[in-house]
């Protein structure tokens, strides 16, 4: 891994990082280094694994401009777009090099194609000595996504404290503390780091590609406390949690039954109850043609909000809730 630095303003420099590997050749990311004159945490925070996601490569740049000013301990390293092969590109979701979502590929692999080295190479190369791993979301095209936060428990008991701890700082509609015999889902840094005992949280929000203000504040603020929460910065003048950061432990998929058009119920952020309708849909002639029902007391984390959907993909993303949550 080597960085080109193209130019430097105090604390900051910035430039272009690119990687070893062959497969990688040309791959040039661009990158943020803020260095404080203290030793303190180093903090590691990626955008742009989805293209689409403006918010949180929005919140990345104002959060450099905000460490610049303000980190007096440690240090931040900064990758606001991860995915440059599909930025200009608007590609939804997956790197257009190998069509893989690298938002599933971790903890990398070395051997793998295009998508699954560069895994590798940023969880274990530029973020290998990070103290924190936060992984910013701001949503792709199609969807309406609540702000949450997710992170990992593994049984460790200091380990899980300290990453609850840090995925707390988010004031979130809902907070995802996977639990350690969850298996559905995985493969996200923030789920794969801290197994091999590192801290990782990943944080999501927004809808439809576009700037949220409100999005790229929630992304903002919460890493922004994350890093007084390890002492980087002053404290901060922050309002209370407005939101209800509901503790769930895992989230299911609700899928398309078949192909359809959508008109669905309930949005991004809901709670609904077991049996509820969620949506329903019709076929291509207007006839009616199904409903989607609730499989289970939960929050709505996720909607896919465009009307044309096909057979088997995930629409809702519903995290269980026991029937006396208010």
């Amino acid at each position: 891994m080597q960085k080109q630095i193209i130019g430097k303003n105090g604390p900051l420099s910035w430039g272009t990082l690119t990687f070893d590997p062959l497969v990688l050749a040309g791959l040039q990311l661009p990158y943020f280094d803020i260095e404080a004159p203290l030793p303190g945490a180093k903090l590691a925070i990626i955008a742009g694994m989805h293209p689409n996601e403006v918010d949180a490569m929005e919140a990345a740049l104002q959060l450099k401009d905000h460490f610049a000013q303000h980190l007096l301990r440690g240090s931040v390293s900064i990758l606001p777009v991860l995915n440059m092969p599909g930025l200009f590109d608007h590609a939804e979701f997956v790197c257009p090099v190998d069509g893989k979502n690298l938002n599933f590929l971790s903890p990398g692999d070395p051997q793998g194609s295009f998508s699954q080295v560069l895994m590798h190479q940023v969880l274990h190369e530029w973020a290998k000595d990070a103290d924190v791993f936060i992984d910013l979301h701001g949503v792709d095209l199609r969807e309406d996504v609540a702000k949450f936060v997710m992170c990992q428990m593994t049984g460790n008991i200091e380990l899980d404290q300290r990453t609850r701890a840090l995925a707390h700082q988010f004031d979130a509609d809902g907070i995802v503390e996977f639990a350690v015999e969850q298996t559905n889902n995985r493969g996200r840094a923030t789920n794969e780091l801290p197994w091999l005992g590192r801290h990782a949280v990943m944080a999501e929000g927004g809808a439809n590609g576009v700037f949220d203000p409100e999005c790229i504040t929630f992304h903002f603020n919460g890493v922004a406390n994350i890093a007084q929460y390890l002492g980087l910065i002053e404290k901060r003048a922050t309002a209370s949690k407005q939101r209800r950061n509901i503790v769930v432990s895992n989230f299911a998929k609700v899928e398309a039954p078949l192909s359809a058009r959508l008109y669905l119920e309930v949005a991004a952020g809901d709670q609904v109850i077991a049996g509820q309708r969620l949506g329903h849909l019709k076929d291509l002639y207007g006839n009616p043609a199904g409903e989607l029902l609730a499989p289970h007391h939960g929050l709505v984390l996720m909607v896919v909000n465009h009307p044309i959907i096909n057979q088997g993909e995930w629409l809702i993303s519903l995290a269980p809730l026991p029937a006396s949550t208010p």
